[in-house]
């Protein structure tokens, strides 16, 4: 028990133990770069000011307890060592109350603020300079120790009384911005803070009170000043989180503000199956030139192709928006490199003012799922939210809601549309179609929840789905005995893009037992523009086990004919859009005819899609398209359904 009491026998310990922790932080935290530059620069500042106190609080406890460090050091020396530590230790609640204004942002402008907030610290300086001079405040006994004279050594808790309610009050109006995590560990910070405090009066151990401290520290840099949640790691930039933990605190605190975001347009195909080299070479070229545009070098890059900059106190309609706009839209003009080689990127670019705009982080998400819906379609230099038709927002969260259970739910199935061959006068094929129903919103079209599937990620489950009940209903039921070649599979760019997309498909099909010539998988014409090295390897390896390709919708994207000859494509489906348009004028109809014949000499083959009436049917067979698909023959239909057809109209 005495053991345990006397503070003498564990200080130095404690004091070694307090000093490696605080390394351990200073280690970790220096090799990282922290994102917000004010942020790191105070937790630098407490980092120094832990050393400092650690390594006094070391020397006295060696002083007192170690005869070469009493013999070699006189008691003043050891005095002045003991004062700093004590400065060191009451300044902490000063730094800590500015790391907390950091960490949400709060900046006081005003002379007269920053003055009260320093006046407590500038006291506690003043307190224990003054004993240089007169022990009017506190004195040393004969064995180095420091007491304080009461009632006058009271008052230099004054930091204390005034910093640590103003914290609570902070963490009270503030914290709802933060992740659970994040209120968690700065209550945590503070309540160690307070606990050292009586802990130094009960033990009489000022080592209990630096380890308290240290572990304190530790806890900030895996969690405030940690890099992976707050700094992308390949482009340097903010993360998602980083962005919506400023734009909350900047809505609590009610500052006007602008967000101006870059969308570039279909950066994930660009990138991806490139070297994480390569790609952190072009996003990182993105990122510093963008740091250029910035007011305080703040830039955010979020997972969907988007690099947003934040403008404190500017209105969306400010000139400075129209003019950083122009000299990104001068910058894109030109070539980046990427892998060492030149790229070019189409950006667009689009503004949200808070918080007249905007007045919430989950209307700012959702609105940016608007802006990535509008942006392509848009024709001016900047989207504004002005330009957006809103009504649709609460409708878009609904439809997300519905596609994340869609799966656990059973809300999806596969439909079957028959393409007819002319030549062989049967349904040779089909396309496998999903459909989603919901309980109290019935049938929702794949043109409006597969789009939300990708922004959701859930778009590699569902097609992962689509396959497996392809290949289930091939496997279990009696199609190909009548007549069924193979089914027509979407395959979208989100999928091709996995490095392990090829052994995934591969693996499905055998565990059917499926042939590979049984199913053919469609692409769509944007896919043509962004091939990179994951998706050519995962096509060739597909296609070496006999699977073929198609090209959906071809017509509506932005291939230009003399290249489809390279395109990894056997079958070509024009989109409805061009089949419709050829009968309703006759230029039309000889861009149909062209494409055909184009198409039909380089030994593909094509399907039209779209064919609604007889006259359409016998005009398409006619000009040479080898299978035809629309309502004229079928439309898409539950499996059941679909195999009673087969059996009925192949004889």
């Amino acid at each position: 028990m005495v053991f345990g009491m006397d503070p003498y026998n564990y200080n130095i310990y404690f004091s070694i133990a307090s000093l490696l922790i605080i390394l351990v932080a200073f280690v970790i935290n220096a090799s990282e770069e922290v994102y917000d530059n004010r942020q790191k620069q105070i937790f630098g500042f407490i980092i120094a000011d832990v050393v400092l106190l650690n390594c006094a609080g070391l020397f006295h406890s060696l002083w007192m307890n170690v005869s070469f460090f009493h013999e070699s050091f006189t008691s003043e020396f050891n005095n002045t060592i003991v004062v700093v530590e004590k400065m060191c230790a009451y300044t902490m609640a000063y730094l800590s109350m500015l790391y907390m204004l950091s960490i949400y942002r709060i900046e006081y402008d005003k002379f007269w603020k920053k003055a009260v907030m320093f006046l407590p610290q500038l006291y506690m300086l003043l307190f224990f300079v003054s004993g240089f001079a007169v022990d009017y405040f506190y004195y040393f006994n004969e064995i180095g120790d420091l007491h304080y004279r009461y009632p006058q050594g009271i008052t230099v808790g004054i930091g204390l009384w005034v910093y640590f309610p103003f914290a609570f009050y902070l963490f009270i109006k503030y914290a709802r911005g933060m992740s659970t995590e994040k209120q968690v560990s700065i209550a945590v910070y503070f309540l160690l803070m307070l606990l050292a405090v009586p802990l130094r009066f009960l033990t009489r151990s000022a080592s209990l009170f630096e380890f308290a401290v240290s572990l304190s520290i530790l806890l900030c840099v895996y969690t405030f000043q940690n890099p992976s949640e707050f700094v992308d790691s390949q482009s340097g930039a903010g993360t998602r989180n980083a962005l919506d933990f400023i734009v909350g605190n900047n809505l609590i605190q009610k500052k006007m503000f602008t967000v101006f975001g870059i969308y570039i347009e279909r950066l994930n195909a660009i990138t991806g199956g490139q070297s994480l080299e390569a790609v952190s070479e072009l996003l990182n070229q993105i990122t510093s030139y963008l740091k250029q545009m910035s007011q305080d070098g703040n830039i955010f890059f979020t997972d969907d192709g988007s690099f947003l900059l934040v403008f404190p106190g500017v209105d969306p309609d400010d000139q400075l928006i129209d003019k950083v706009a122009e000299q990104i839209r001068k910058r894109f003009k030109e070539s980046w490199i990427m892998g060492g080689e030149e790229v070019r990127l189409v950006q667009h670019p689009y503004v949200i003012g808070f918080p007249d705009e905007i007045d919430s982080l989950d209307k700012f998400n959702e609105v940016r799922g608007v802006i990535n819906k509008a942006i392509l379609r848009h024709n001016r230099d900047v989207l504004r939210v002005s330009d957006l038709n809103l009504k649709h927002v609460e409708h878009d969260k609904k439809i997300d809601s519905i596609v994340k259970r869609a799966l656990d739910d059973g809300l999806l199935e596969v439909y079957y549309q028959p393409i007819y061959n002319p030549e062989k006068g049967r349904f040779v094929s089909c396309e496998a179609l999903l459909r989603l129903r919901d309980p109290h919103l019935g049938f929702i079209s794949p043109a409006v929840f597969m789009p939300v599937a990708e922004r959701n990620g859930k778009v590699i489950e569902i097609d992962a789905f689509v396959l497996d009940s392809v290949c289930k209903m091939l496997s279990e039921t009696d199609a190909t005995d009548h007549g069924l070649e193979y089914v027509e599979v979407n395959l979208s760019v989100v999928d091709c893009i996995q490095a392990n997309l090829a052994d995934n498909i591969l693996r499905t099909l055998n565990r059917y037992g499926i042939d590979s010539k049984q199913i053919n998988f469609e692409v769509t014409e944007t896919f043509s523009e962004g091939i990179t090295s994951a998706m050519e390897e995962n096509i060739d390896k597909l296609m070496a086990k006999g699977i073929h390709f198609s090209m959906d919708d071809f017509g509506t994207g932005y291939s230009n004919i003399a290249r489809i000859a390279s395109l990894p494509v056997d079958l070509f489906k024009l989109d409805k859009s061009i089949v419709q348009s050829a009968f309703e004028s006759e230029t039309s109809y000889m861009v149909m005819i062209n494409i055909v014949k184009i198409i039909k000499s380089l030994g593909k083959e094509i399907v039209a899609e779209g064919v609604e009436t007889e006259e359409q049917a016998k005009q398409i067979i006619r000009v040479g398209c080898d299978n035809i698909q629309g309502f004229y023959y079928a439309r898409p239909m539950p499996k059941d359904s679909f195999l009673e057809f087969l059996r009925n109209n192949n004889h």
